[in-house]
């Protein structure tokens, strides 16, 4: 097995390969050129002992002709190669599962699905893309729920964010548009248009599960103030400016809004006009919320807490890893293409 990238995300996911006797290691793919012929372990927290040493060479791992490679590549830089550097493994016979979006493909077009498509069949080799949101939250866990439905009127799926922690003005202000003026927030702000494509897909697969195919996507943001200043990390939070952001994908299909995806940034919890108080000693912030209007109608609540002390990790970052990792063994078990997870019982609107 080979880890490809180690960012926070690939990190974790490294460090669950070395510490399983399942897996073998063969090895490391950085971009990083600091780290090459670094030992995995250093690389992830634990001891520099494994003897595989991690290399920016992308042909060396190609020739290692793994069983899988676990891609945690950012989609972060200006040249995305991702999708290239996916398809010449999988070419190669190597399996794949990645982290890096590409959740559903025919959300990016046909010219990429069909490129994902020919190159598992060229090298025989399998590709799933895991993650948390979009790969899990919506498409398995929310529309494992409907199962119990007799009839679904409407899903919305809320995944809320404290960032009142990020102490870089520069990311804070300027790129996520925290503490500006509401009006500065829109639907062609820079980061909306990052998150477009991972929301999308989330809609398009949560469709495809209830088997049905959406006739449209609508985009939306909200942008919430409070009258009075507050302090977070960055900074002065001013009063009027942006304290809360909520951007909102709802897909319509029949002619009415069914599936509604809501991604919340928020520097406060003190939020009346969007029904979020201050949070009770010892309680989390609520990473899902997801109402399933329908009969019966369900409200679904995912808290997530830190681990055990001492772990470096954050939970979103481990998530992520861990929903790769653990698709190993069932990836394998598939015959050669596109692997999706399957959703037992769903409800079926078509």
């Amino acid at each position: 097995m080979v880890q490809w990238a180690t960012g926070a995300v690939g990190r974790a996911a490294l460090r669950e390969i070395i510490e399983k006797p399942d897996f073998h290691l063969a090895g490391v793919l950085v971009y990083d050129p600091a780290k090459e012929g670094v030992d995995a372990g250093a690389l992830c927290g634990l001891p520099p002992t494994t003897g595989v040493l991690a290399t920016t060479d992308k042909d060396r791992i190609a020739q290692l002709r793994p069983d899988v490679v676990i891609h945690t590549a950012s989609k972060a830089h200006a040249v995305d190669t991702n999708a290239a550097d996916i398809c010449r493994l999988l070419e190669a016979g190597i399996n794949v599962i990645t982290t890096t979006s590409y959740n559903h493909l025919p959300t990016y077009g046909a010219d990429t699905e069909a490129a994902f498509v020919a190159a598992c069949r060229t090298g025989g080799a399998r590709f799933h893309a895991a993650g948390e949101n979009p790969g899990f939250m919506f498409e398995r866990l929310v529309a494992t729920v409907t199962g119990l439905s007799k009839t679904v009127d409407r899903i919305d799926l809320y995944e809320a964010t404290d960032v009142s922690g990020v102490d870089s003005r520069p990311m804070l202000f300027d790129l996520m548009g925290m503490g500006r003026p509401p009006a500065d927030v829109s639907i062609d702000s820079p980061i909306v248009k990052k998150l477009d494509i991972a929301y999308r897909q989330a809609l398009n697969a949560t469709a495809d599960v209830l088997g049905i195919e959406l006739d449209s996507v609508e985009v939306s943001v909200d942008a919430t103030t409070l009258p009075h200043d507050i302090e977070v990390k960055a900074g002065t939070i001013e009063a009027g400016t942006v304290v809360g952001q909520r951007f909102s994908w709802v897909g319509h299909w029949a002619g009415r809004a069914l599936l509604a995806i809501h991604e919340e940034w928020v520097l406060t919890r003190d939020l009346p006009q969007w029904g979020l108080s201050p949070l009770k000693p010892g309680e989390n912030v609520p990473l899902i919320r997801a109402e399933i209007r329908g009969d019966p109608s369900f409200t679904l609540q995912l808290d997530v807490g830190d681990g055990p002390s001492g772990t470096e990790t954050m939970p979103g970052h481990l998530m992520i890893a861990m929903s790769a990792v653990r698709a190993v063994p069932y990836v394998l078990a598939q015959p050669p293409g596109i692997v999706t997870a399957p959703v037992f019982g769903a409800i079926r609107l078509a």
